[in-house]
């Protein structure tokens, strides 16, 4: 037989963190994507915090999100991946990365841009409130929160920062600005040189000593610092500095992953790189930032202004490696314009010798950190653009064949019944119930069987996996049953197989992580090779006879809970375009990673009289199901349906996911003005009936455990509808 040609595959291409330089690279690749490229970012943090504002930010003028770049919508603009996980090692023998939670991660091209860490870390001791600048997404959070905290708060508070460079400079004027405005302290700044900012030049030295002077800002200067203690920071001529909070913006020392990689670095330990950015050994290799040293160039201060000029030029030379263009070097400038912060309204103006101290400088310095920002920004929240072409079919449980299809179909096939078959297709349930031969198991026992299947809903497969476990588990959940064993049905696209094998893992690992916290095992299943990714579950378990629950049974009188927000849909969908907040896309991620497990358990303690979950027919469809299959009328109260935060400010601006217009073809409701209402979701809540009269226990149930519901209507007598939408 000819053999037979696998096919051809992008490249794939790493970032690794979202410093200045890659976040450029995404906005190039965004506004022209490579040729035959696979991106991924990883980066700890959905959004990238700017350093340049951090000092604004905890004087008090900007809020935190306004020094924000959010990297994961950024990314998703770039048709890239996003990887919530940090890098700890590389292997460039197999040219794998090693995260510290996710499985290993293969690349062909990677770069690096993570930034540096604080120099001497190894002195920090048993304080407290020790906080370390870098990464400053971290730091400006602790710092913030060290400040607010309450033990701070009972009296004036002292606050040491080691280190006298600019960042440490510009911290310190922020923090005494802050501490002026709450309940007043007092700010030392020490370092080991004679004077702050000396690599600034004297003229500089001196505007900061006397913005120091004007803002009692006490500077202990050709000092070490020999360790910090739990009573504050003790210096090399024997001193104790009391300190309530310590920030340490001591020099950069080189990140520890590159240690073991067998690449090239400089004698401080950092990536050296070549005036191209890559690697001076690995061509597969390239770095921008604090975290390479260029060889050329081995004295280029880690400093911020730099990273985002390697921007552009690590772009273009990532898209030479990709098979585009021609390189281009990297030609770091002799000098630049310094603007350091002083928090009240001024700014330090350095360049070529002369320094300023005036509100111009605040007025420059704001005015260029605001166009940085905003050129990496979202897009204004309006109606899906055209140039974004149409609307790829959406992953999860809105990709389902639609209702009317199915349907169809199934009215067609004689499918025959059998007399140990309790629940079958007849009912359409959630799964099928059936109670196997008498001798065989306790009669009082039934066994419950289900399936689920779908496409990725987002690049990140271990995320996937976790949900796809979670999503089939839940409608053995909605059945009152219990799981007992699990099958997988995993198709994965057809490829070389160390390809192949990282797809599997990822979603696999994900996917047992989840079995595992449900108590479920994996028992087997089946893989092939296909044409795309899909993953889903073939789920088995057990619930006593008497206590099964049904789609229909629910009482006129009954009360209507739902276990989760509605608006999985919509938001994945604009994630998907780049068009939606990290923070909604992440409250997104963690509801669909709530078992609905919990909560039922407690459904069926407080006499729940029918379930069902909500899923991809969304809350109309699967109401309505409900409601003819007890024959009555579902009354639902709109003012009391939970809405996951962005859901529904993006319909009203016109997004949709692409199987929203089937639900409102086939599950259509008197109240077209609420879309919610068919947004199809994955992995959704448990929708239940429940007495009114066991409402309160049940709430007090929830409460002790930890889970929440809401009550979205009540159910009536029968009529001509099933579903009436109260406004």
């Amino acid at each position: 037989m000819p053999n037979r040609h696998l096919p051809e595959h992008p490249s794939r291409l790493v970032l690794v963190g979202a410093g200045h330089a890659h976040v450029e690279v995404l906005r190039s690749f965004a506004m022209q994507p490579p040729p035959n490229a696979e991106l991924t970012l990883v980066s700890p943090h959905s959004y990238a915090t700017y350093s340049g504002m951090v000092p604004g930010y905890l004087a008090g003028q900007y809020q935190l999100r306004q020094a924000q770049i959010d990297a994961r919508a950024l990314a998703a603009r770039a048709g890239a991946g996003f990887i919530p996980d940090r890098v700890v090692a590389v292997d460039t023998a197999a040219k794998t990365l090693r995260l510290d939670e996710y499985p290993d991660y293969a690349y062909d091209l990677v770069s690096f841009d993570i930034g540096s860490h604080p120099a001497h870390r190894d002195r920090l001791g048993s304080h407290p409130n020790t906080v370390l600048v870098k990464p400053i997404e971290v730091a400006a959070r602790d710092v913030g929160r060290a400040l607010d905290s309450a033990a701070l708060d009972q009296h004036e508070r002292s606050v040491v920062v080691v280190g006298a460079g600019p960042g440490g400079v510009e911290v310190a004027f922020a923090i005494a600005a802050r501490l002026r405005g709450d309940a007043g302290g007092s700010v030392t700044v020490c370092d080991r040189a004679e004077v702050a900012v000396r690599e600034r030049g004297e003229r500089t030295s001196a505007a900061v000593a006397r913005a120091f002077d004007q803002r009692d800002i006490h500077f202990i200067g050709q000092v070490e610092v020999e360790g910090v203690e739990t009573d504050g920071v003790r210096l090399s001529d024997g001193r104790t500095l009391p300190a309530d909070l310590v920030v340490w913006a001591t020099g950069a020392a080189a990140p520890e992953l590159f240690a073991t990689s067998g690449l090239t670095l400089d004698r401080r330990g950092f990536l050296s790189v070549d005036h191209y950015l890559q690697s001076v050994d690995d061509p597969s290799v390239f770095g921008a930032g604090d975290c390479v040293t260029i060889d050329s160039h081995p004295h280029v201060p880690k400093a911020g202004v730099y990273a985002v000029r390697e921007g552009p030029i690590l772009a273009n030379n990532l898209r030479t490696a990709l098979g585009a263009g021609r390189r281009r070097r990297f030609k770091p400038q002799t000098g630049f314009l310094s603007l350091l912060n002083t928090g009240d309204g001024k700014a330090i103006l350095s360049y070529r010798g002369l320094a300023l101290h005036s509100r111009a400088g605040w007025w420059l310095k704001d005015m260029i950190d605001r166009q940085f920002i905003e050129k990496y920004s979202r897009p204004e929240l309006g109606p899906p653009d055209s140039s974004m072409g149409e609307m790829q079919p959406c992953g999860g449980c809105a990709a389902k064949v639609g209702a009317d299809v199915l349907s169809t179909v199934l009215d067609k096939l004689a499918i025959p019944t059998a007399p140990h078959v309790r629940v079958g297709l007849e009912q359409a349930d959630d799964a099928a119930v059936f109670r196997l031969p008498s001798g065989e198991i306790d009669e009082t026992v039934d066994s419950v069987v289900t399936t689920d299947l779908f496409p990725p809903f987002d690049a990140d497969l271990h995320l996937v996996g976790r949900v796809a476990a979670i999503s089939a588990a839940s409608d053995l959940f909605a059945m009152g049953a219990e799981g007992a064993a699990a099958l997988a049905i995993v198709a994965v696209p057809e490829s070389e197989a160390a390809r192949q094998a990282s797809a599997l893992e990822a979603l696999l690992s994900g996917a047992l992580a989840e079995l595992q916290a449900m108590r479920i095992p994996l028992v087997g299943g089946h893989t092939i090779a296909s044409e795309s990714t899909l993953i889903g579950f073939s789920m088995h378990g057990f619930v006593a006879a008497d206590r099964v629950l049904r789609k229909g049974g629910a009482q006129p009188g009954d009360l209507l809970v739902l276990s989760k927000p509605l608006g999985t849909g919509v938001v994945l969908a604009a994630g998907r375009a780049g068009c939606a907040a990290s923070d909604w896309v992440e409250e997104c991620h963690a509801a669909m990673l709530r078992s609905n497990g919990p909560i039922m358990r407690l459904l069926v303690q407080h006499g729940a009289t029918a379930c069902t979950d909500v899923t991809g027919f969304g809350l109309s469809g699967h109401l309505s199901e409900m409601a003819r299959a007890g024959g009555m009328t579902a009354e639902l109260d709109l003012s009391a349906i939970p809405a996951l935060p962005g859901a529904l400010e993006l319909l009203a601006h016109g997004w949709r996911s692409s199987f929203h217009s089937g639900n409102e073809r086939t599950h259509s409701t008197d109240d077209a003005r609420n879309p919610l209402l068919v947004d199809p979701q994955t992995s959704g809540g448990l929708l239940a009936a429940l007495p009114p009269h066991r409402l309160a226990d049940f709430e007090q149930a929830c409460a002790e455990a930890g889970e929440r519901f809401w009550v979205i209507g009540s159910v009536a007598e029968g009529s001509d509808r099933p579903l009436r939408v109260k406004p």
